[in-house]
């Protein structure tokens, strides 16, 4: 400062002036500077929140999944579709929508056909880019309409009248369907005692399923057609899989397109057996063995009854965990679907009897369970 001070003195007063102005005006512009830098410096650490909670939004399900082609799904359901919770997580979380097709609901007067769920359907999966799966064109006598007295096992068609009749209805629901739907469950649970009912009894039941595969494949010739099958709420029966199998084996002998084969896997913790996990890896084999894809078709997991488990939503973590896991380090397990998408949903209360019963991912206000991070840590580790 001495040495400024002495500098300045030496200069007249118009000099003086002007320097002081020169030498105010360059601290002025260097504090501004450091303010602009200031403030780049925080919009930047601004960006990099953002980006850090853009990355937390988009680590969802299907982020995974679409990142390897593979599906992971849950169901449509209509009663609970118009909720906004619904639609956003469904359209959040997953990119396929098991859109229910049953005979009941599509054509529930004769010759007269009612797409108004599918069109809904095909509606929200365009809008979300999804992809759906048809449920089931060929089941049990309870889902066919009245008309038809299935429901009261009034098997009293011809086999000729009843094969006009079954491609007539799956050739217009696939059709209508068009390419928004990927695959179809064709048929569905025919090993059980009671087959699909009048369908099987009319026709045969290998005659019946052979037949209603190649009426699906020539209304869509690239989708995937899928034949399900259920084995068992405390693992995976083997006996019931290798009959599965004979089965399948025998229809595609005889020229059956059948692309794909599904598990259903309605497990119950409590019950479970120990080996689970080594019974769904024998289906898997199975169906690399029979030339098929394979899937998982509908998965939910009664948590058990009280003081089953320390942690019981720790232990349904762990199956859904496990089932996903090996399905997808299995390069022929093709997709993963969750049968429901809230507690409040599930099919357990009423169907099987389960009351106290909370099997999804999402509880009854559409949060995060533990089982959620179960499949999300399977998705995120891939193939």
């Amino acid at each position: 400062m001495a040495g400024r001070t002495t500098f300045l003195s030496e200069l007249d007063h118009g000099d003086a002036y002007i320097v002081m102005k020169k030498i105010l005006l360059t601290l002025a512009c260097t504090g501004l500077c450091c303010l602009l830098l200031g403030a780049q410096g925080n919009d930047k650490d601004k960006d990099k929140d953002k980006d850090k909670a853009q990355d937390k939004d988009s680590d969802t399900l299907r982020s995974y999944a679409d990142k390897m082609n593979f599906w992971v799904g849950a169901t449509i359901q209509g009663k609970l579709f118009p909720d906004p919770e619904f639609q956003q997580t469904l359209g959040r979380e997953f990119n396929s929508g098991v859109s229910f097709v049953l005979m009941h609901l599509t054509q529930p007067q004769k010759g007269q056909y009612n797409f108004g769920s599918m069109d809904r359907d095909i509606k929200y999966a365009r809008a979300h880019n999804m992809k759906l799966f048809g449920q089931a064109l060929i089941y049990r006598n309870e889902h066919s309409p009245d008309w038809l007295a299935f429901r009261n096992g009034g098997c009293n068609m011809s086999a000729d009248q009843t094969d006009r009749l079954m491609k007539e209805h799956i050739q217009s629901v696939v059709r209508h369907g068009g390419d928004t739907y990927y695959g179809w469950e064709v048929v569905n649970e025919s090993t059980l005692p009671q087959g699909n009912g009048c369908w099987s009894k009319i026709l045969g039941r290998e005659p019946m399923i052979a037949k209603a595969f190649q009426y699906a494949r020539e209304a869509s010739p690239d989708s995937m057609l899928l034949l399900n099958e259920t084995f068992g709420r405390n693992g995976v029966d083997k006996n019931r899989v290798d009959d599965f199998f004979k089965m399948v084996e025998s229809l595609k002998s005889h020229g059956a397109p059948i692309d794909a084969v599904g598990a259903e896997m309605h497990l119950e913790a409590d019950k479970l057996r120990p080996d689970y996990l080594r019974e769904f890896q024998y289906f898997l084999d199975r169906a690399r063995k029979a030339n098929v894809q394979a899937m998982v078709t509908e998965m939910d997991v009664y948590q058990g009854h009280p003081g089953s488990f320390p942690d019981a939503f720790a232990h349904q973590k762990e199956i859904f965990y496990n089932v996903a896991h090996a399905c997808l380090k299995d390069s022929n397990c093709k997709g993963f679907t969750v049968w429901g998408l809230s507690d409040k949903g599930s099919w357990q209360p009423t169907w099987a009897g389960i009351t106290d019963t909370k099997p999804l991912l999402f509880d009854e206000s559409y949060q995060k369970k533990p089982a959620y991070f179960g499949l999300l840590q399977a998705l995120k580790e891939g193939r």
